[in-house]
């Protein structure tokens, strides 16, 4: 069990801040750990992960009505977490668009569902001294014990764990960030079977959109070394507002921005898996996880069509752990 309850963003959830190892990770030590408790011996657990909702109030840059539906539908599923891979505001410097997300996610607080986001280039807008942004970041998830750190880990009951990355940091070889990604997932207790990157930036995507940093160096080490390690590895990005799926190496890299933002077309072409026929898809993934089973489904939302007929569920994909 837990020492505490924590409040995430704003949302309380139980929450164990670990090591690696299960043992708790000291003050000022590496990043933290934090745990999702699930029902002992639950046979299905389900949580959801998307990026790109730009919580604010300026409608130009974001859909308002596809944000909150999607926030509605989610609050329906009632997942035992949710996992958001980056711009969850649209301009960092503005505590109004935190604000936002508090008003907005009112449906999750009340269910007590546990939101874990990663740092998105939004995040960082419109600081020239980007401490300033991240301040307003970690003040906006405090009391979760995050500060001063931009990347941490999440397990996800026993057979799950999400390593939550900073894509605007180094990624590289010799970084703290890669050091640390090669140690959780080397590291990873044995009771894991799948082991989720959620970062911003995709390292795998339509070729005709340039990389941004060094997101990349993430599918070369999993290229190299993904087929050794013991659990599967699925990685999220977002960043691009549409859907993507794709197959490297052994690895399904699949990119989830559509939570709102405003749509940037797809090509759907270089080995793109889904092949949706729809250049708008504002949506969120649903994770079930089932035994050695993890199916994954992205859930559509058509802000142009008629009540009845907005939802639909036009791709699913399913990875299994290894014996």
């Amino acid at each position: 069990m837990c020492a505490r309850t924590l409040r995430v963003l704003p949302l309380l959830a139980l929450v164990c801040v670990l090591a690696p190892g299960g043992a708790r990770a000291a003050s000022g030590g590496e990043p933290p750990r934090f745990q999702v408790a699930v029902p002992p011996g639950a046979s299905r657990l389900s949580f959801v992960v998307y990026g790109d909702t730009r919580f604010t109030t300026r409608e130009k840059v974001a859909n308002s009505l596809a944000r909150r539906a999607l926030v509605s539908r989610i609050a329906q599923e009632h997942p035992a977490a949710i996992l958001i891979g980056g711009d969850l505001v649209y301009e960092g410097r503005d505590s109004d668009d935190y604000d936002t997300y508090r008003t907005e996610t009112a449906a999750w607080a009340s269910q007590n569902i546990p939101v874990y986001p990663a740092l998105g280039n939004h995040e960082l807008e419109g600081c020239e001294d980007p401490a300033a942004c991240l301040e307003n970041w970690w003040q906006a998830l405090s009391p979760l014990p995050l500060r001063p750190y931009r990347w941490y880990s999440v397990s996800i009951g026993p057979s799950v764990l999400a390593l939550v990355l900073d894509s605007d940091s180094a990624l590289r070889r010799g970084s703290a960030q890669r050091a640390w990604l090669e140690q959780q997932m080397l590291g990873a207790d044995a009771s894991v079977k799948f082991i989720l990157i959620v970062l911003h930036y995709p390292p795998v995507r339509d070729p005709l959109i340039p990389h941004a940093r060094e997101e990349a160096e993430v599918a070369r080490y999993l290229s190299r070394n993904a087929a050794r390690l013991q659990p599967r590895v699925v990685v999220i990005g977002s960043h691009i507002h549409n859907y993507e799926r794709y197959f490297r190496d052994g690895v399904p890299y699949l990119v989830s921005g559509g939570g709102g933002a405003k749509p940037v077309p797809s090509l759907r072409i270089f080995g793109e898996l889904s092949k949706l026929h729809t250049s708008v898809n504002f949506h969120y993934l649903r994770f079930v996880l089932e035994g050695d089973r993890l199916s994954g489904t992205m859930v559509r939302f058509d802000a142009s069509a008629r009540d009845a007929d907005r939802w639909s569920e036009p791709d699913h994909f399913e990875v299994r752990a290894r014996n």
